[in-house]
């Protein structure tokens, strides 16, 4: 039987790496007594499939996690067992039986937070108007990119607490066919402007058709 876990990193747990992600709900699932199956061979593992890896440093609201149970168990189980052993920032907020597979994400939105000390808000939409060539690299090679064709929406605004931030809300490309990581718009922001700090969040995921992803 399959589920799937939606749940947020949040605060300190952003810095938890990928790997380490991987372990702790290994070790949590074990420690409330899920039924989790387990594959062949000679050495098994649980059978666990994180939807897509977060980029250390950066917080989420919606991460997804499917996990493979030898039998039904009650869904509401599921949920405070292993509420009950996640560290402060992993909160899991929906335990159910998924509807779409991981491989229909196609877009994700990101808020991203800018310190910039010599631009404002229609400098960047002004920046964003035009095509905007990068440096990409993949798993196999480098490429020069106009990242605009990965940019599904982009929007600006300044933050209510006027501290210096601009607050950049946008959708990303985040297919098996285009990705973009929101690493590459503070990149883009850098290079054209000076830039201070930064922080991102991950805000949503959609399939295709722009529905959000369950």
């Amino acid at each position: 039987m399959l589920y799937r876990i939606k749940f947020e990193k949040v605060g300190l747990s952003k810095y938890i790496s990928h790997l380490d992600l991987n372990r702790l709900f290994m070790r949590a699932i074990n420690r409330a007594d899920i039924n989790i199956a387990y594959s062949e061979g000679f050495n098994p593992h649980q059978k666990i499939t994180f939807a897509s890896t977060l980029s250390l440093g950066v917080e989420s609201y919606c991460e997804f996690v499917d996990i493979k149970c030898n039998s039904e168990q009650p869904i509401d189980n599921i949920f405070s067992r292993l509420s009950k052993y996640m560290p402060e920032g992993i909160n899991i907020k929906e335990v159910y039986i998924p509807e779409t597979a991981f491989k229909k994400i196609a877009l994700t939105q990101y808020h991203i937070f800018i310190a910039i000390n010599n631009a404002d808000m229609f400098s960047l939409k002004e920046m964003f108007g035009k095509d905007i060539l990068i440096e990409k690299k993949s798993k196999t090679k480098t490429e020069q990119v106009v990242i605009n064709k990965y940019i599904e929406s982009i929007d600006f605004c300044d933050t209510l607490d006027n501290n210096g931030y601009i607050k950049i809300d946008t959708v990303l490309k985040t297919g098996t066919e285009l990705y973009l990581n929101p690493e590459y718009i503070v990149r883009a922001v850098d290079e054209k402007f000076e830039i201070g700090d930064y922080y991102i969040v991950k805000i949503n995921m959609f399939d295709g058709n722009n529905v959000y992803f369950r």
